[in-house]
């Protein structure tokens, strides 16, 4: 080997790893990073997470008043109750009916058997069955649910490896009052590879009425100009 490769290569035994070190310690300095394709987890509230229904109704004809528990027919089999009106109630004055147009207690309890909800023919429906009450008027919703697309399932997806439950109606809906109250949104989807998730910026040349983010974003409005159109149309 001749002097100059060999010199070459006592340069090349030293270099190397002097150069593996220091690129070493830049990194461990943290002057190269680059940044994480998901950025710090978003805090998520405990509601929006949570398994158990949002309500535990009682599922069989029981009221409680003064610490006791009775059966509806107790009370209702003793004194009937008078021909619906608009007047207020005398008892059960927790109750908000905020039904729609279904302002009558008798649509939906039976009239006489009181331990019963009623059907359209004024035939009995078990008390821990409301879904059939609910499809007399819900009957989209009600198929929806059947199948899954409505409401929450529990269990499993497949049916072969276990059982699923389909949640009943009044495990998340006031049967008296449905609508939900307003609620806080969860915390949305957020990473860096999804980009700014504001309106994909287009030239103001190019219309599409379909671009409702564009309907009045800098444009002031023109009167007697139909809803979705500019104003030079």
């Amino acid at each position: 080997m001749d002097p100059q490769t060999a010199a070459f290569d006592r340069i090349r035994a030293v270099a190397v790893p002097a150069v593996l070190v220091v690129v070493a310690a830049l990194l461990g300095a943290g002057l190269w990073r680059v940044p994480e394709a998901v950025p710090a987890a978003q805090p998520v509230p405990a509601w929006a997470i949570d398994p158990t229904p949002i309500r535990r109704p009682v599922l069989k004809p029981e009221y409680e008043v003064a610490g006791f528990s009775m059966r509806c027919s107790d009370c209702h089999d003793l004194f009937p109750s008078p021909v619906e009106t608009d007047r207020p109630l005398t008892q059960h004055t927790e109750i908000v009916l905020k039904h729609g147009i279904n302002t009558r207690c008798f649509n939906c309890h039976h009239p006489t058997r009181r331990d019963f909800l009623v059907d359209d023919r004024g035939g009995e429906i078990p008390f821990d069955q409301p879904p059939l009450l609910c499809a007399r008027c819900h009957g989209p919703t009600y198929r929806d649910w059947l199948h899954g697309a409505h409401g929450r399932t529990d269990g499993f997806w497949n049916k072969q490896m276990g059982p699923q439950e389909h949640r009943k109606c009044v495990e998340c809906h006031d049967p008296h009052e449905p609508p939900f109250p307003p609620m806080p949104p969860a915390a949305g989807p957020n990473t860096l590879r999804m980009g700014e998730q504001g309106a994909p910026h287009e030239p103001e040349a190019v219309h599409n009425p379909l671009r409702i983010y564009q309907q009045g974003a800098g444009r002031e409005p023109v009167a007697g100009a139909v809803a979705g159109e500019d104003a030079h149309e």
